[in-house]
C-alpha cells in the first residue's frame, strides 16, 4: 500500500469502469430514473427488503467474522444492520459504525437498536465516497479491528478510493461481500427476461472486477464462494407477480404478467409449507477478504 494516494491517478480505471457500468446497466439506471437516485430507491425498498432478508442465511458468515474476535467494527452499506446488529451483540465488540446513505434503512437499524437496548452502535448517515478517513478513526478513537461490506459495492463508485479508504481505516480484517451473478447462470430466467423487462438482458459485470480493482492497490484478497438463499412468505402467486412492479418502469402489460408467472413457475421457486406459501432463491456470493498490512 506504499504510496497509493500518487498511484491511483496514474491507474488503469477499466475494471473499476466495467464494474460500474454493468451495474448501472443490469439494474440501477432504472432505480434512479424511477426515484431520482439510488439512496431514494432504498428509502423506499427498506421495508420490503427487510421483510425479504428474515429468513436469509446471509448470517452465515457471522461465525467467521466471530473468530477474530474483533472489539471495534465498521460496516460500510450497512442497511438495516443485518450484520451491525447481531455483531454489537457479541461480547468482544464493544462499538460498532454503521456507514448508509439511506436514511430508511438506518431508520430500521436504529429502531431495532433501540428495541435491543444497544448502545455500542454509531451511525453515519453518508455514502461511503463521503466519509473521510479522519472522522471515521476519530469517531472509533483509531483503526478498526474488522470491516464488514455486505451486498453493498453494486452502488460504491470511486473504487479504487474507495477500497483504499477500507483499507487504510483497517488494522485487522476486511471482509467484502457480493453477489457472484457469473457462477449462478439462471437459464430460465433467461428465458423470460425479454419478456418480463421489454429489453435484451444486459451483460452482468463478475465478481472479478471487484478483486482486480484491490489487485491494483497492491492488496491480494482471499476469495470464497458461499451458497446464499432467502425466502419471502406470501399470500399468493399474484403477491408477487404485482412485486415485481417495482422493478420495473410503470405498470406490468398482461403479456408481462404471464411471463412472470410462467417463470415461477418453471423455476420451481414458489414451494408450500403447511399450507402456506413461500418464495424462495439460491444464488453464489462472492466473499473477498484479507488481512491488513500495516
Amino acid at each position: 500500500m506504499n504510496n497509493n494516494k500518487n498511484k491511483i491517478g496514474s491507474l488503469n480505471i477499466e475494471w473499476a469502469k466495467m464494474w460500474q457500468e454493468g451495474i448501472l446497466d443490469a439494474w440501477s439506471h432504472l432505480y434512479i430514473q424511477k426515484y431520482g437516485s439510488i439512496t431514494e430507491a432504498w428509502n423506499h425498498k427498506a421495508p420490503e427488503y427487510v421483510k425479504t432478508m428474515e429468513h436469509s442465511n446471509r448470517t452465515q458468515l457471522l461465525e467467521k467474522l466471530g473468530q477474530h474476535r474483533p472489539e471495534t467494527v465498521l460496516d460500510v452499506g450497512a442497511g438495516a444492520g443485518i450484520f451491525a446488529l447481531p455483531l454489537a451483540k457479541t461480547k468482544s465488540v464493544k462499538r460498532v459504525v454503521a456507514v448508509e446513505p439511506s436514511t430508511g434503512m438506518l431508520d430500521i437499524l436504529k429502531d431495532k437498536a433501540e428495541a435491543d437496548k444497544l448502545t455500542n452502535i454509531d451511525c453515519i448517515n453518508k455514502k461511503w465516497e463521503d466519509t473521510t478517513e479522519e472522522e471515521l478513526i476519530e469517531l472509533n478513537k483509531g483503526k478498526y479491528d474488522l470491516i464488514i461490506s455486505s451486498h453493498a459495492l453494486y452502488y460504491i463508485t470511486d473504487l479504487h478510493n474507495s477500497f483504499k479508504k477500507i483499507n487504510d481505516v483497517c488494522r485487522g480484517y476486511a471482509y467484502l461481500l457480493i453477489g457472484a451473478a457469473a457462477n449462478t447462470k439462471d437459464s430460465v430466467y433467461e428465458k423470460y427476461y425479454e419478456r418480463i423487462y421489454r429489453k435484451p438482458k444486459p451483460p452482468y459485470p463478475d465478481y472479478t472486477c471487484l478483486y482486480m480493482v484491490l489487485r491494483e492497490l497492491d492488496i491480494h484478497p482471499n476469495i470464497e464462494m458461499l451458497d446464499a438463499h432467502t425466502k419471502k412468505y406470501v399470500n399468493s402467486v399474484e403477491e408477487i407477480v404485482e412485486s415485481w412492479k417495482d422493478n420495473l418502469d410503470g405498470e406490468l402489460t398482461e403479456d408481462q404478467r404471464s411471463a412472470i408467472r410462467a417463470y415461477l413457475t418453471e423455476s420451481g421457486m414458489i414451494k408450500e409449507e403447511e399450507g402456506g406459501l413461500y418464495w424462495v432463491w439460491r444464488s453464489k456470493d462472492a466473499l473477498i477478504h484479507w488481512k491488513v498490512e500495516e
